[in-house]
């Protein structure tokens, strides 16, 4: 076990600083027809860089190379993005004057553990997909139409006369997504890929989880979209008057990237409605269909992700999918914020650890470690790494916590029930509730939280318009480390409902912190059959064809997964599971007028429960 801040055994991974500057050019490539704007880092030693070839880190990319900090008016391009602090403001201002290429932020200002790797003797090579940034072309964004670029662009640089040959892709998000369609291609220059947090199927990762819109992650992305292809789009160094990039914008379709992304999605809110041609539009932007060719590619994998990553399930469901030389590293981030400075991980040495092993052939260890490392929030600094040969941790009991009668008088929920670990021996026992719209988890949960930190709020006011189950006082400190799973049973005579369940930590004063959720519409309750490892947790297909409406009065079982964690909950504190049937600031659930009440079930033959993994051991 690798305990306290993860890093190599020797207190960090020491390499040699070859080269002690680097420099950045900019180009068009072209690929079939079509050219593609690239920033190329070089490292230097005294000004000049090395006269050898290098091993090649490359990231391809539809969020832009390098970002033009302010406009030809001195106003930010980033003010919008990210909300800097003042003094941040002032540096990059100052910079802009002093530096030669002071406003602009390219490939080593954006991701920080880059410059080291430079400095020990590799180039890096950043691409704009067609039709975004100063790319030439139309965007596409399906997985093969990703796939057959990046092999051109692998075979590319190859014959650059600075490149050996040996490739490694990095980068997060849909820059993950496309290092696997990448792989896909058995392309032979392409040695490994560090992907942070990517989705294998993206219907039930970003955009419908279980089923229902997730409104506030489709209205950033569209915002996002809108800006990057705005003034911090920067030009190729020949494109000296931007003639160029008003060209490459001019040829594009009409509307941008994320209109059309997000129009597309709100259009095929089931996975089986077909598209014009008949394929299915879902399959196309997701990972499964190419599992058995980056299975066969055996390019090895490193995945990193966050607990708080809307993503963080789907990392595992990669993971476990693959058949290659992989390595998983999970840490308490948001998504996109796998890679941010922190004081639990020594990050820029596991990325170098990862690529110095597979393309320059150094024997640092990596691969004789466990595999799979991930943080255990709550716990104490010395002990929050923890490692697994497998996934789930073969050190976990699956406990079930059965929903009970709570105390009357309480104003804590509308039930105020508890979780024991007994099932029920009574009869036609209910909790009553009639639906509140108002229940939220904030304007700053894991659905927004990429370019700032999540931010929940403390719960007990959602779970006061909520119904709860709560445990009484923990007698010893307890590790959820897993993926909890949630059954019960309702009757209402509402058609449809969403349910959104929380997992949280209550103190002592009564102060519930949000752990992990998860969440199901009624109707798409049908349990399905995947066409890839899903760790033994309940399947949704989210078909039309199966889409099933809640019969009046009737009881029916909803059968669903909370997104995984790995959290201690202290002695002395409470588990509670919070269900709400909306997240206001989040999801996109039809308000019905008057709202409909549903009851929750929990007796002897309908006994509604949660189960935990709970680690065996500390």
């Amino acid at each position: 076990m690798l305990e306290g801040k993860l890093q190599s055994k020797s207190g960090g991974y020491h390499f040699e600083k070859e080269f002690d500057g680097s420099k950045r050019t900019s180009e068009y490539l072209t690929i079939d027809g079509t050219r593609l704007a690239y920033d190329l880092i070089l490292p230097t030693k005294h000004g000049v860089p090395p006269s050898q070839p290098m091993p090649v880190l490359f990231k391809y990319t539809p969020y832009g190379r390098a970002w033009t900090v302010f406009d030809k008016n001195g106003r930010s391009n980033l003010s919008d993005l990210e909300a800097l602090p003042w003094y941040a403001e002032g540096f990059l201002k100052l910079r802009s004057w002093l530096a030669a290429e002071g406003n602009i932020l390219g490939p080593l200002w954006r991701t920080k553990w880059l410059g080291r790797l430079v400095h020990s003797g590799y180039a890096v090579v950043v691409v704009e997909r067609p039709g975004t940034g100063a790319s030439f072309g139309n965007y596409s964004p399906t997985d093969s139409a990703m796939a057959k670029e990046s092999n051109q662009i692998l075979n590319w640089i190859a014959s650059q006369n600075w490149s050996n040959g040996r490739i490694g892709m990095f980068g997060d998000s849909v820059q993950a997504q496309v290092q696997l369609a990448a792989a896909s291609t058995c392309n032979p220059h392409l040695k490994a890929i560090f992907a942070e947090s990517t989705w294998m199927d993206i219907y039930q990762s970003f955009m419908y989880p279980g089923g229902i819109f997730a409104k506030s992650f489709g209205e950033f992305y569209q915002w996002s979209q809108k800006l990057l292809d705005s003034s911090l789009t920067t030009p190729v160094d020949s494109d000296k008057d931007g003639s160029l990039l008003v060209q490459a914008r001019a040829e594009r379709r009409v509307g941008s990237m994320g209109l059309e992304a997000i129009g597309a999605m709100e259009r095929f809110q089931y996975r089986d409605i077909p598209m014009a041609d008949g394929r299915r539009f879902w399959e196309l932007i997701s990972l499964y269909p190419m599992l058995e060719s980056i299975n066969k590619s055996g390019i090895p994998v490193c995945l990193t992700n966050g607990w708080f990553d809307p993503l963080a399930r789907e990392n595992f469901f990669l993971y476990c999918n693959l058949r290659v030389p992989k390595r998983l590293i999970i840490r308490p981030t948001d998504h996109g914020q796998e890679d941010a400075p922190g004081h639990d991980i020594d990050y820029p040495a596991e990325a170098h650890r990862w690529f110095d092993y597979w393309l320059k052939e150094i024997d640092n260890g990596i691969m004789k470690e466990a595999p799979i490392h991930y943080y255990l929030m709550g716990e104490d600094k010395q002990h929050v790494w923890r490692t697994a040969g497998v996934w789930p941790s073969s050190d976990q009991n699956v406990t079930r916590f059965y929903f009970a009668e709570g105390q009357e008088g309480s104003s804590e929920s509308a039930n105020n029930g508890l979780l024991v670990p007994s099932p029920p021996d009574i009869e036609g026992a209910t909790d009553t509730y009639t639906v509140d719209y108002r229940t939220t988890t904030g304007k700053k949960a894991r659905w927004t939280a990429i370019n700032w930190a999540h931010d929940y709020p403390n719960m007990r006011v959602n779970d006061a318009m909520a119904l709860t189950y709560t445990t009484p006082p923990l007698e010893v400190d307890t590790r959820v480390v897993g993926h909890p799973v949630l059954h019960f049973w309702l009757t209402t005579t509402a058609p449809d409902l969403d349910f959104f369940a929380y997992l949280e930590e209550v103190d002592r004063q009564g102060n519930s912190t949000y752990i992990t959720e998860g969440n199901l519409r009624a109707s798409h309750r049908e349990l399905a059959q995947a066409q890839y490892d899903t760790l033994d947790l309940p399947y949704h297909n989210h078909w039309l064809s199966d889409v099933k409406p809640i019969p009046p009065e009737a009881p029916i079982e909803l059968d669903f997964d909370l997104m995984p964690t790995a959290f201690k909950f202290s002695q002395g504190k409470r588990i509670r599971l919070a269900i709400a049937c909306a997240d206001a600031d989040n999801f996109a659930t039809p308000v019905a007028n008057p709202p409909p009440t549903v009851r929750i079930m929990r007796n002897r033959a309908r006994p509604s429960h949660v189960e935990l993994p709970i680690l065996a051991s500390s």
